[in-house]
């Protein structure tokens, strides 16, 4: 059995650890693993920061590029099998074409799927998922879901996802461990009052108007909000980095688009910080901060520039219930103000409030048989 404070994990089960953005769930997940912190870690009764056996126990983290030691899935397992065993089927399974594919060259989601596919390719005892599910299309949501081991404890806005998974959830507040029943996974006015997701947003209502941004095949109109699904790598942000400089984008690596010291300075603007709930870190810097909270001031800086069309590049990654309900709210003012925003996302919550979907695999069949036409 693992216990991290007051949270246990049986081998034979998988437990949920939530909390609104900020809570400190990545910070205990650290603090499990010795590398920040000063949490009471051990396993099968014995003190694990003493001996630190990551074979035993190891974790996923919300940004891959932090955990990677090689260049490809297949080497990195190499360098791992000297030092445990380790099963590249596994891997090869989750990574399938991608398995020897330049880290550096792949999709994020692909990215995420590199670092899960490592990390069960060692067959761990536990393992501490923090946002295994960001990035991830909803195939390689069902196959992760599917491979996630007996043992493991799952840190995740997306209640949805998880709540007929697990076996227990302990929420994290103010500080606090508490246990909680499954029940409450499925209770709206308890999700939302504790800033988690799994609740169902209203409709959004509003006539489109006339066109504001035309490229190639993308076009926005006045109020409309145009989403571009499809599976990792088919090429979604690739397509949003061809409109940078022609609108507001904004991509999913954080600190990459900070420049200034503190969130007001980054954001500019009193409205903005309200909208999205920033007042209280108004002074702090926006490099301290936890993930969701990153990308909520990108997101808030993007709606302050008073640009005509934003973009946003999966916008809903840390992403909790309260920030979810911000996001609405400035969905629903980019209608009024009668402003564009392009989306790319899998996220079905994200997707109810598309006035219009691109799948960019069907777009990529349909030019491919056109191409074999000729």
């Amino acid at each position: 059995m693992l216990r991290i404070n007051q949270i246990e994990v049986d081998d034979n089960e998988i437990v949920a650890l939530l909390g609104k953005n900020g809570s400190g769930k990545t910070t205990l997940i650290k603090s499990a693993l010795c590398i920040t912190g000063n949490s009471r870690v051990s396993l099968d009764g014995e003190d694990f920061c003493s001996r630190r056996d990551y074979s035993k126990l190891t974790a996923v983290f919300q940004e891959p590029s932090t955990q990677i030691l090689a260049l490809t899935c297949e080497e990195e397992l190499k360098l791992q099998s000297l030092f445990h065993d380790v099963d590249f089927n596994i891997a090869r399974s989750i990574m399938g074409k991608y398995f020897n594919r330049d880290f550096y060259t792949l999709s994020d989601g692909y990215k995420k799927r590199f670092v899960i596919a490592t990390v069960l390719a060692s067959k761990p005892k536990h393992i501490l998922f923090d946002e295994p599910f960001a990035n991830l299309d909803k195939y390689a949501v069902k196959m992760i879901k599917d491979v996630i081991p007996k043992g493991s404890l799952i840190a995740e806005h997306r209640v949805k996802e998880i709540r007929n998974m697990v076996d227990r959830a302990y929420l994290l507040k103010e500080g606090e461990v508490v246990e909680i029943s499954k029940d409450k996974l499925y209770d709206e006015e308890f999700l939302k009052g504790n800033g988690l997701r799994g609740f169902t947003l209203p409709p959004l209502r509003g006539e489109v108007g006339n066109t504001i941004f035309k490229q190639s095949w993308i076009e926005v109109r006045e109020g409309e909000v145009l989403c571009l699904v499809g599976r990792n790598g088919i090429g979604k942000t690739t397509t949003l980095k061809r409109l940078v400089g022609k609108v507001y984008v904004v991509f999913q690596n954080p600190d990459l688009q900070f420049f200034n010291e503190t969130v007001k300075e980054e954001v500019k603007d009193e409205e903005a910080l309200r909208l999205f709930g920033l007042e209280k870190l108004a002074d702090k810097s926006p490099f301290t901060l936890s993930y969701g909270q990153k990308m909520r001031v990108l997101i808030a800086s993007a709606y302050a520039s008073k640009s005509k069309v934003i973009a946003l590049d999966e916008p809903s990654i840390g992403m909790d219930g309260d920030a979810l309900l911000h996001f609405y709210s400035m969905v629903k003012l980019l209608k009024e103000e009668k402003r564009g925003l392009i989306i790319a996302t899998h996220d079905e919550d994200l997707i109810s409030l598309c006035d219009n979907i691109i799948n960019l695999e069907e777009m990529r069949r349909v030019e491919t048989n056109n191409k074999g036409d000729k």
